[in-house]
């Protein structure tokens, strides 16, 4: 009951982060805008989840996790956001139960589970979806832990095949369960005392037995370690030219940046720059105190093991993404203290229950620190919470925090992207690409959004100054110039860093329909044709032809990318000017958008030759034309042409457009525009 009550108590403290939407490092990449996970647990996706490494890690398990999110919850932030505070508060009752299983102590184990489980470094693994690698794992750690207990009471085959296999199943999730044997042997000397004491040649004998019971699990372990070897190459740029003495003196520091953010979480964030210069006297400051801590509580082994067996957990589950053994992109992270706190917890609570046990006096002092240490953990909790609510909040805050973190600039660029006035991400962009020119995202950036502002000469400069200085992401270089030299009608010149782009990334299609667009407006028609006919081929097969390019850029327009689609359209009109579809459709986009990258009265032109060109009265083409004049503000024109539309409309027997033209006809008497509801992204 302990147990079940904990779990829904993490639930209700959790529960505010299902309303969070998406952040987008990483969210994008893993859900929102990945296909193979938005269109849920079909058996071709899970065949792409057992193929695919993504970010140099093999997680199939995960990947089919979000997948059936999508299957129950649609593909929403709502229920990936609920999956994991579900799989948090599991695992919350579960190391409650398992604990109590293991000691047969109910309010210790209580205690301490519920101090795992408030603990706002917790945040980021629950409210971050990607972080689900964290929760998921953790709870096949768990469930492997409560099968070993059930194995020890009576051993057999069957049940040890139990613990291997949630073992694997944890791994499929994230390789942080491989300490998992490791943690059992400690269990094995306490609380279980299945072990002697390794000093004593009888207790080491029966250390040998339990090292040669395990073997099926380190084997599993070291299958792990090979692949995550063979699949990560986390160590980039500079970090991969570390020599083996920096990342040795990379280490022991980084311990104690774990164990300060555990005693005192102030300043979290999602992101910890690495600084990875190593000061000796520090290092070996940092050892000594490791050092000093591990011998001192191995000497006080017999009268209280479960300190010892506490700080080695947290030592041992925390080594394989220390700093140094890990390389990558941060000093260290809340997330990754998510198993690892376990021990730290167990270590301290029988501690202080030991120490009350002695001291009768101290027992309710003790039981009162007890409970004002899991409020204020909670509160603070709730205080975090909110912070992971969108980009624009997490990237606002990592950025007044790391002002000089080009990955901090950059997302917060990014988030100001989405949500507006682009001209502010800019200076964003560009102070990331200033700290990082040789590998920001900020440097590509900064590039799109002056393309997207319409400063598309500025944005080849740019770009070429780029390319002329290394920077590695040729491809994107590529796109963007090609964008750039469409937008200005350069079709000659984006043609070879658009096909250069199709090469390398042929399932890139949007980038293809580029190379489309630009080998027609550049005069090539045989060669765009060739080229749909790939397209066509691997699985493309909305375009045919230059017609059905205009339905693809209404697409574009409406996804944001409006300035590019409209010059598009520009570009088609100049070669097609009488094409009234072309002109309708334009028309009908300026007019009815509440930022169009063109004056209204340019849509009513346009709707006016398409008119004039069309040979007789059509009831679309006039629809369109109300639309844009009620757009330039002419209200009375706009809802006589609106009139003569659903006149036309009901002649002709089209309900749909009949049904769509009297609420636009309303507005327009109202002296109100008609604006299409935004659509989602592409």
């Amino acid at each position: 009951m302990l147990a079940l009550l904990l779990a829904l108590l993490t639930f209700a403290l959790f529960r505010p982060a299902a309303r969070y939407g998406y952040v987008k490092l990483d969210d994008d990449q893993y859900v929102a805008s990945n296909l193979r996970v938005t269109t849920g647990l079909t058996a071709d996706n899970v065949r792409w989840a057992f193929h695919t490494v993504y970010e140099d890690w093999w997680l199939p398990l995960l990947w089919m996790s979000f997948m059936a999110d999508s299957e129950v919850y649609g593909p929403v932030p709502a229920g990936y956001h609920t999956t994991n505070i579900l799989l948090h508060a599991l695992n919350a009752g579960l190391l409650c139960w398992i604990l109590f299983r293991l000691t047969g102590s109910r309010w210790r184990s209580f205690f301490c589970a519920a101090l795992f489980a408030v603990h706002p470094l917790r945040v980021e693994s629950v409210a971050w979806i990607t972080a689900r690698k964290d929760v998921l794992s953790g709870l096949f750690f768990l469930l492997g832990l409560l099968a070993y207990v059930r194995y020890v009471e009576r051993p057999g085959a069957a049940r040890f095949a139990v613990l291997a296999a949630l073992m694997l199943m944890g791994l499929l999730s994230k390789a942080i369960v491989l300490v998992l044997p490791f943690v059992l042997l400690l269990l094995d000397y306490w609380p279980l005392r299945r072990a002697g004491d390794p000093r004593d040649p009888a207790g080491l004998k029966t250390w040998r037995g339990l090292l040669a019971e395990k073997i099926p699990l380190f084997l599993l372990a070291g299958v792990f370690i090979l692949i995550n070897l063979g699949t990560h190459v986390a160590g980039r740029g500079a970090d991969s030219n570390l020599s083996a003495a920096t990342r040795l003196g990379l280490i022991p520091p980084n311990y104690w940046a774990y164990l300060a953010k555990i005693c005192w979480p102030v300043r979290l964030v999602l992101f910890y720059p690495e600084h990875d210069v190593v000061r000796w006297p520090v290092t070996l400051a940092a050892l000594a105190g490791l050092l000093g801590v591990t011998l001192l509580l191995l000497r006080c082994r017999k009268a209280a093991p479960h300190l010892a067996v506490g700080w080695l957990w947290f030592l041992v589950a925390l080594f394989p993404v220390i700093r140094g053994v890990r390389l990558g992109l941060a000093a260290y992270a809340d997330r990754f203290a998510y198993l690892p706190s376990i021990g730290l917890g167990l270590a301290l609570v029988w501690g202080v229950a030991a120490l009350a046990e002695r001291r009768r006096s101290l027992a309710a002092a003790a039981a009162l620190a007890g409970l004002l240490l899991l409020g204020a953990g909670a509160w603070k909790t709730r205080a975090q919470l909110p912070l992971w609510a969108d980009s624009f909040t997490m990237f606002g805050r990592l950025v007044r925090l790391e002002p000089d973190c080009d990955l901090a600039n950059n997302s917060f660029g990014k988030a100001l992207m989405e949500r507006g006035p682009l001209a502010e991400a800019l200076p964003y962009f560009k102070k990331a690409a200033a700290l990082n020119p040789a590998g920001s995202r900020g440097v590509v950036n900064y590039a799109d959004a002056l393309i997207r502002l319409g400063r598309d000469d500025e944005a080849i400069a740019w770009l070429q100054d780029a390319r002329a200085k290394g920077y590695p992401e040729v491809t994107e270089l590529d796109v963007l110039l090609g964008f750039a030299y469409l937008n200005t009608g350069r079709a000659e010149e984006a043609v070879p860093r658009l096909q250069r782009v199709s090469r390398n990334r042929p399932e890139q299609f949007g980038w293809r329909i580029e190379l489309v667009r630009a080998l027609y407006e550049a005069g090539r028609p045989d060669e765009a044709a060739a080229e749909i006919r790939r397209l066509q081929a691997a699985g493309l097969s909305s375009i045919r032809d230059f017609d059905s390019l205009a339905p693809h850029y209404a697409d574009v327009w409406r996804a944001g990318e409006k300035l590019h689609a409209w010059r598009f359209f520009q570009n088609a009109l100049k070669r097609r000017p009488g094409d009234v579809a072309t002109l309708n459709l334009a028309a009908w986009l300026l007019a009815t958008d509440d930022a169009p990258p063109a004056p209204p009265e340019e849509a009513v032109g346009l709707a006016q030759r398409a008119v004039e060109l069309s040979g007789g009265p059509d009831p679309v083409l006039l629809d369109t034309l109300a639309a844009a004049l009620a757009a330039a503000g002419r209200y009375d024109e706009a809802e006589r042409a609106a009139g003569e539309a659903l006149g036309l409309a009901q002649a002709r027997g089209m309900s749909g457009l009949v049904l769509r033209i009297g609420p636009r006809r309303a507005l327009y008497a109202e002296g109100k525009a008609w604006r299409e509801p935004p659509a989602d992204g592409l």
